[in-house]
């Protein structure tokens, strides 16, 4: 599939496009396609000529649906020597202990009806090529891997962005309205609501969104836990979450200076009854559902799953060692 057909299959209510049914496809040269489509992105990198895999496909689910601290977890524990670096076999166990904490993962593993078995998640993906070399002999450092990771949701962000068909660089503000709500899994007759009250206060002020308010918006909702607890502090304080108070939150929690733009068009959108005050609950929990993009139920890892998931990845490789009891 090409990086558009990826979006548009971890978005809710995509349909194929104009002319194409159910199961069909279209044929396109992956040379061409390679020198348009994927030129600067992280896609770029991906299997043949920037199409992905089935492999590659999950690898990414994996990455998308995982905090950054956690994938930090897993390489400290399987850097056995401190060097900050691991190898493409202790990449393998990282991979695959972070597979077993995502619902995507366990959603796909061992689909023999399919072909597409994980049993071994990433063998075959052109990123283990593109990380340790044609040999995999080359070592991949956190730094790297977390690099990656921000640069493949920076193109993401950016294809998501261009869907809209910005003008002069900005979408609008029911586009941005939208883009938050489209994970929300609220009825359609609420969301349309809400995005209608964004359509009126902004129909004779419309100044649109740029990429770089986009993207600072983004950079303070995957801080959405800490948010939400400074939001909690607040309102146990008794004090009111306005959007002053959102704006300096974002500062002080995320390191990104919201517009008065876009706090405004966040408050119009869930400030339900317009006293200019946010239910802070209700947007922290429609927009962990964004920062996920559906693919997984926020959670936390926790030492235990981790410890047992390296259990699991020890037993599946551990050596054949005789045994000799103490009568031989």
């Amino acid at each position: 599939m090409t990086p558009k057909d990826f979006v548009r299959s971890i978005t809710p209510d995509e349909k194929q496009p104009d002319g194409l049914g159910l199961d069909q496809f279209k044929k396109i040269d992956a040379k061409r396609f390679h020198e348009i489509e994927s030129r600067g992105s992280e896609f770029g990198m991906l299997g043949e000529c920037g199409l992905i895999s089935f492999a590659d496909y999950m690898f990414l689910l994996t990455v998308l649906s995982t905090p950054e601290k956690h994938f930090e977890i897993a390489f400290r524990l399987f850097d056995l020597n401190g060097d900050g670096e691991v190898s493409y076999e202790e990449f393998q166990q990282v991979t695959e202990v972070i597979l077993q904490q995502t619902a995507t993962g366990q959603r796909h593993r061992d689909r023999k009806t399919t072909g597409n078995t994980l049993d071994k998640p990433f063998t075959n993906t052109s990123l283990t090529t593109y990380f340790f070399g044609r040999d995999l002999d080359r070592k991949l450092t956190t730094d790297e891997f977390s690099t990656f990771q921000r640069k493949l949701r920076e193109s993401l962000l950016k294809m998501e962005f261009d869907r809209f068909n910005p003008e002069d660089g900005k979408i609008t503000e029911r586009n941005l309205g939208q883009y938050l709500l489209v994970y929300a899994e609220l009825p359609k007759v609420r969301s349309n609501k809400m995005l209608k009250r964004v359509k009126k206060k902004f129909s004779e002020d419309e100044q649109g969104v740029t990429f770089k308010e986009f993207m600072d918006l983004q950079k303070f909702l995957r801080s959405i836990s800490d948010v939400d607890t400074a939001l909690s502090f607040y309102h146990v304080a008794g004090a009111a979450i306005d959007p002053g108070t959102l704006k300096h939150v974002a500062k002080m929690v995320a390191g990104v200076q919201l517009t008065d733009r876009v706090v405004d068009i966040v408050f119009t959108l869930f400030d339900e009854n317009d006293d200019g005050r946010l239910s802070h609950k209700e947007f922290v929990s429609v927009v962990k559902h964004r920062v996920q993009r559906g693919l997984d139920k926020p959670k936390e890892l926790g030492f235990a799953k981790i410890i047992s998931a390296m259990w699991k990845c020890a037993k599946k490789t551990k050596p054949n060692i005789p045994y000799f009891s103490n009568d031989s």
